[in-house]
């Protein structure tokens, strides 16, 4: 057993008595927090009798009668083009992205959002398999950036890879820098945005498409147009000053709820439900709609971009077949009209069409947001919203029918069965994940990992040895030689954590919520079965984010063959921005690093010139 799995396997122990300790708290509290109790108990009475009185704040299980009014002409459609890609050879494909800053109002309230070429969301990006994209980005802001391909590989490119902190240094305002970001073999829905501080939030960000060539897909184009949909909660607020809420000692750790949503950068807020105490310059907008022909099928490119919440999407009137999820992993399915719950940073694809009865009917698309992270409900947000469906900009109201809704549960979803068994673990790492409020970090929250809160050094893990890191880095060595890791990511947290691991895809083998108290899974305690019962090596669902329920845990397994530093985090933004971050480092020399390569040099050379301006301001 190495060094960090012993670590890990002993943490495992400190945890488990404690948890004893303190178990009779923390099940009748949020996360365990003792601070507070007596008031927090009186509010969320309080809270509890206005979701019972109004159900809105409830999930949908039948759509019930409504009327929209809408006039005017903002399509929520984002149409791809997959017919300029799959016939061509791969290739270069150049982009010059000017990052700026201007007062928009995506759903009718004025925020200070990030454009890329004056556009939100930034340009779609479209490829196929085997491209090679090369963007120079222009920093015209007064902060740095960085951006991340979330879902590619990046093989032989970690240092594009985009977490400030790991594998660069943000680009200095008024500086530029060229991304170049090998495809390989890959296909499937991604996305690019922000890794630097919390810009991801004010719209740092855009779709990326990879089409599969002709000869390859395995999917025939056996629909008529291929629609995009960026889809998330929005914050009227500058997420820093979001951020600062949450990281405050008056937030015990509860997320700030978000105050709208948007698809493609579109949404509608009623401005009489804007709050006194936190005002907002509102407009009166139509609500925007989607423009579809309802005779035709269409695949839907589903990526949620969200800041916090889970969402589901329902089209009540249509038959859906989900496809793939994340980067093009296919799924097996079941006919549906609703697709859910997909929590930050992942995707999904499916198939939509009508039936002949529906055809010319009234229709509907709703988005919900997810209620998971609501404690403190915000009563200016409408989390469920619907929007019109229809073949043209009419002035008119759309009156629906109570429909039977059957979802497509994605937590639920399984591959197809596996040709050969999945390969035994040859390294095995256990990580335990939580939000904490303690006193000596001064009752501000801080994500954990085991006894890790990560903190960014001054310059990214990839240009130093390991001897040079601080204790904020909780970094795993893979080994020298590629192989199979499993993975167990244990949650002490009353609300799921979405992961994301960078540079890879894995199976999801096992995934289990916790029971009336936390339920733990620790490999190397064999006293102690997983709850969950015995591991899916049949037909396990890959993917690059996966969810990580409450008091419970999942049990990964990948090749590590990808050599670099990759990150491992929450893609809840409040929870990574707090530390709930950390990495893998695989292949290469354990203590090495990177320091000594090329690619550290380019690095280090791009960071030292931020540090020199920093010295000299």
């Amino acid at each position: 057993m190495s060094e960090i799995e012993e670590s890990l396997l002993g943490y495992d122990d400190e945890l488990a008595a404690r948890w004893k300790q303190e178990n009779e708290t923390r099940r009748y509290t949020w996360r365990g927090r003792d601070c507070g109790l007596a008031f927090a108990a009186t509010l969320l009475l309080i809270f509890s009798s206005f979701l019972i009185l109004y159900p809105q704040w409830h999930s949908v299980l039948k759509i019930p009668e409504k009327q929209i009014t809408e006039t005017l002409n903002r399509d929520l459609k984002l149409l791809l083009h997959p017919a300029d890609h799959v016939s061509r050879e791969p290739g270069v494909r150049q982009f010059v992205w000017n990052i700026t800053r201007a007062k928009i109002a995506p759903d009718g309230v004025e925020k200070d959002v990030l454009l890329i070429n004056n556009r939100f969301p930034g340009p779609t990006v479209e490829a196929r398999s085997g491209d090679t994209l090369e963007i120079e980005v222009i920093n015209l802001l007064d902060e740095g950036v960085s951006l991340h391909w979330h879902g590619l590989h990046m093989r032989g490119a970690n240092h594009m890879d985009g977490p400030v902190g790991i594998t660069q240094c943000s680009i200095l305002p008024g500086e530029k820098f060229t991304y170049r970001v090998p495809i390989g073999d890959q296909a499937g829905t991604f996305w690019y945005h922000a890794h630097s501080e919390v810009q991801r939030g004010d719209g740092l960000y855009g779709g990326l498409v990879v089409h599969n060539s002709k000869a390859a897909e395995k999917l025939p184009l056996q629909y008529d147009n291929e629609l995009l949909f960026l889809v998330g909660d929005w914050y009227h607020s500058p997420s820093k000053d979001v951020l600062g809420k949450f990281l405050s000692r008056t937030s015990t750790g509860h997320e700030p709820c978000p105050d709208s949503l948007l698809i493609n950068g579109l949404g509608y807020f009623e401005c009489s439900m804007a709050i006194p105490a936190a005002p907002v310059n509102c407009s009166e907008i139509q609500r925007p709609r989607l423009l579809l022909n309802k005779k035709d099928r269409y695949r839907i490119r589903l990526v949620n971009v969200g800041s916090l919440t889970g969402i589901s999407l329902t089209i009540p009137d249509s038959e859906m077949n989900v496809i793939q999820v994340d980067g093009g992993q296919p799924v097996i399915s079941h006919p549906a009209n609703s697709v859910g719950v997909l929590y930050p940073a992942e995707r999904v694809d499916f198939m939509v069409e009508w039936p002949e009865s529906a055809i010319d009917t009234d229709s509907e698309l709703i988005i919900e947001l997810d209620t998971e992270y609501f404690l403190w409900p915000n009563f200016a947000l409408t989390s469920n919203q619907s929007f019109l469906l229809s073949t043209e900009f009419p002035t008119r109201q759309l009156v629906t029918k109570e429909t039977e809704i059957h979802k497509f549960y994605l937590r639920d979803a399984v591959g197809p069965t596996l040709s050969d068994p999945l390969p035994d673990a040859q390294k095995t790492f256990v990580l335990y994940t939580v939000v904490e409020v303690l006193a000596h970090q001064n009752s501000i929250p801080k994500g954990f990992i085991n006894h890790t809160t990560w903190e960014p050094q001054s310059m990214p893990l990839i240009t130093l040895d390991r001897e040079h890191w601080d204790n904020h880095q909780l970094v795993p060595w893979t080994g020298s030689k590629p192989g199979w890791v499993e993975l167990t990511i244990n949650n002490i947290d009353g609300t799921g954590h979405p992961f994301h691991l960078h540079g890879f895809d894995f199976y999801v083998i096992s995934s289990y919520e916790g029971k009336g108290g936390w339920d733990y899974y620790n490999p190397f305690n064999p006293s102690r079965p997983p709850r969950g019962g015995p591991f899916n090596l049949i037909n396990p669902i890959r993917k690059d984010t996966v969810y990580v329920p409450p008091y419970g845990y999942v049990v990964i397994r990948f090749l590590a063959d990808n050599e670099g530093i990759w990150a491992l985090h929450c893609h809840i933004m409040w929870h990574q921005a707090s530390g709930m971050s950390m990495a893998f480092h695989v292949l290469g020399d354990e203590h090495q690093g990177y320091s000594q390569s090329v690619v550290g040099l380019n690095a280090k050379q791009h960071c030292l010139m931020q540090l020199d301006r920093n010295i000299a301001e």
